[in-house]
């Protein structure tokens, strides 16, 4: 009795502590000239689950091809070992994506309030992004700089109105005086969601889907029509 007592109250405590933990989410992102990197860190529990995504590639061949892009994946749960896979964005797969979309918005009760109380859920707890460009004449270099700066204050200022920043965002444009075509850029931001939240907003996304007929066989469809596209991708 007094085993089962103790067994019941650790199993209430590691759940109590997996609910309060958070789920960090890492994005970081810098170009120069021709040169792109992105990566993407999740960590949960603690850090004892991670995930890690990486491009290292990201090409512009033509209108009609579009962008192709090397994913790299590893992480330490379910087997989840390092692969690289390439795979195309271009108008075709964009518009398969908002066909995606639309199904998911019609086999699901209110999904955009959802999606929005999500949001307002994500913590931001630093952000940073600095940008060094050059037009190649000087008074062009000063327009593309008060461009790109009210860009930047526009987008961090729609961000804050759909996340919690926990402080100030640092933001950066110099403008370079040089003869010739520069951009180069850094982008830096740590995101926190608690793992309890996420937990009851999956139960309620759930419940929305059933309230839909036919909601759920259709988001099952989906999913498993990417498992399979992600599976006939070529490795690299």
């Amino acid at each position: 009795m007094w085993i089962a007592l103790v067994v019941i109250a650790v199993i209430f405590i590691l759940i109590f502590a997996a609910a309060i933990s958070d789920i960090t989410f890492t994005v970081r992102f810098s170009k120069i000239s021709r040169n792109d990197r992105a990566e993407i860190d999740i960590h949960m529990l603690y850090g004892l689950v991670r995930y890690h995504y990486e491009m290292p590639k990201l090409m512009f061949e033509n209108m009609k091809k579009g962008f192709l892009l090397k994913l790299e994946k590893s992480g330490n749960a379910n087997g989840y070992s390092g692969n690289a896979e390439h795979t195309r964005i271009n108008k075709k797969k964009v518009k398969h994506w908002a066909h995606d979309f639309r199904i998911l918005l019609k086999s699901t009760v209110a999904l955009k309030k959802w999606l929005q109380r999500m949001f307002a859920h994500v913590r931001v707890q630093q952000l940073d992004w600095s940008t060094n460009l050059s037009a190649g004449e000087a008074e062009w270099t000063a327009v593309a700089t008060g461009v790109l700066w009210s860009l930047k204050t526009t987008l961090v200022g729609w961000l804050s109105f759909q996340v919690r920043m926990k402080s100030s965002p640092r933001l950066n444009v110099t403008p370079q005086f040089k003869d010739e075509m520069l951009f180069s850029t850094d982008f830096y931001c740590v995101s926190r969601l608690s793992l309890g939240y996420a937990m009851y907003a999956l139960f309620i996304l759930l419940s929305r889907v059933m309230k839909v007929e036919g909601g759920l066989k259709r988001w099952i469809r989906l999913y498993r029509q990417f498992k399979e596209k992600g599976q006939k991708v070529p490795s690299v």
